[in-house]
């Protein structure tokens, strides 16, 4: 159990370092993100806003900085005064509360949209196969492909891929979801049907941290814009104070690039 109070964030992030050879990619990043809200990482290519992602649930590790989740440190531990990273099985454990849909949708080719949903909850969690069943074909139907159980990834639509790995992240009863730019790799008329999800999964209260270009759905759902450029946060605040009054030259160019 941690001691983190009602108030507190779900998510705290503090001084989060981070380079790829001489290149920095994350260069001090501090942010909160309160359980039940939205907040959405804008900024250009190469701004850290993947690399601020994967370092949420340790699939990049820090050079400095820490993450913490639900008030737990995510990837490490304590040891006396030192940091110590911890197993691959206790990253995997905190890893099963953090539900992430990747670009590219990562659903298992060979295993039937009905068996990409059951198998963490079985192999992770221990949940009995039917409970875990019964979960998928609930979630299923909630990403409106309800019947599709027995198809296999490379029959569905790219849209419909990516609302499996939605449900597929949803199957573990995560406390929060990530989205690494979740409609990148659609043809735009499948981009609707994936951001519908997005938008409902939004309205039930799931905290989500979304990395995207669709500033029409940072608008309508966000609770926090958050601009990043060369790895810093340059700009913070309601979708209606970022995206229509940007204090930052660095933000109003990009919002002037792609509105």
């Amino acid at each position: 159990m941690s001691g983190r109070t009602p108030m507190e964030p779900l998510v705290r992030i503090r001084g989060l370092r981070k380079s790829f050879g001489p290149h920095v990619v994350l260069d001090g990043v501090d942010l909160d993100v309160r359980e039940g809200e939205v907040t959405v990482l804008l900024g250009p290519s190469g701004s850290g806003k993947s690399t601020l992602l994967r370092s949420i649930n340790h699939l990049e590790r820090p050079d400095s900085g820490f993450v913490e989740v639900a008030g737990e440190l995510v990837g490490y531990r304590y040891d006396g005064s030192k940091l110590r990273e911890l197993g691959p099985r206790a990253i995997t454990r905190q890893r099963a509360g953090v539900g992430m849909v990747f670009q590219q949708f990562n659903l298992f080719p060979h295993l039937t949209v009905l068996d990409n949903l059951v198998e963490a909850p079985v192999a992770v969690h221990r949940v009995p196969r039917n409970q875990a069943v019964s979960k998928a074909r609930e979630l299923l139907e909630l990403v409106g492909l309800a019947g599709r159980e027995g198809e296999y990834p490379g029959r569905l639509s790219g849209g419909q891929q990516q609302r499996v790995a939605i449900a597929r992240a949803l199957a573990m009863e995560p406390r929060l979801l990530l989205f690494d730019e979740p409609t990148s790799a659609l043809d735009p008329e499948l981009v609707g049907e994936v951001l519908a999800v997005m938008k409902d999964l939004a309205h039930s209260g799931m905290t989500m941290l979304v990395v995207t270009h669709e500033i029409g759905f940072a608008r309508e759902v966000a609770d926090t814009v958050v601009f990043l450029d060369g790895g810093r946060i340059v700009e913070s605040g309601t979708p209606a104070d970022v995206l229509t009054r940007p204090r930052h030259e660095r933000s109003r160019a990009f919002l002037a690039a792609v509105l």
